[in-house]
């Protein structure tokens, strides 16, 4: 795993309750789902990942905001996400691991949503697939001849 020293930066009032943050890492295709690991206290989160663009940065430059200056060692992301890794502060360098998630890091940013109702609808579709596997279940019982 390659730890790298990324600058915090706060998400736009825009983006404080979604599920992503913004970086630049070219092997990461865009929108997909990642693991942060903070290695310094073992917190990890799940998330998707923006590709930093143009657009976002124009408006995110914006003064009086701090402007991203690196790209490469940046990170964008929204106070439910700096809390999970620990209580990161904005403006500061930690070491953080982002590495590709596949189709579990899909299931696990659900679980890390920093919305309630994603996080809900996430277990509730996990209820319903088990209770459907029981139904299913005992409706195989239920056409077996007995003994």
């Amino acid at each position: 795993m390659q730890v790298n020293k990324m600058k915090i930066y706060a998400s736009l009032d825009d983006d404080i309750s979604e599920g992503f943050v913004w970086l630049k890492k070219s092997d990461l295709p865009h929108r997909c789902p990642v693991k942060i690991r903070n290695p310094e206290n073992r917190r990890s989160v799940f998330c998707e990942t923006l590709q930093f663009e143009q657009n976002f940065l124009r408006r995110y430059n914006q003064p009086p905001r701090i402007t991203i200056a690196n790209e490469e060692s940046s990170i964008v992301m929204s106070t439910w996400y700096r809390a999970r890794l620990g209580g990161l502060e904005t403006q500061k360098e930690y070491p953080l691991e982002v590495t590709g998630a596949g189709w579990w890091g899909k299931m696990r940013a659900c679980m890390d949503h920093p919305q309630l109702v994603v996080r809900v609808a996430f277990w509730l579709g996990v209820l319903s697939i088990v209770l459907g596997g029981i139904g299913v279940g005992l409706g195989i019982i239920s056409v077996l001849p007995c003994r």
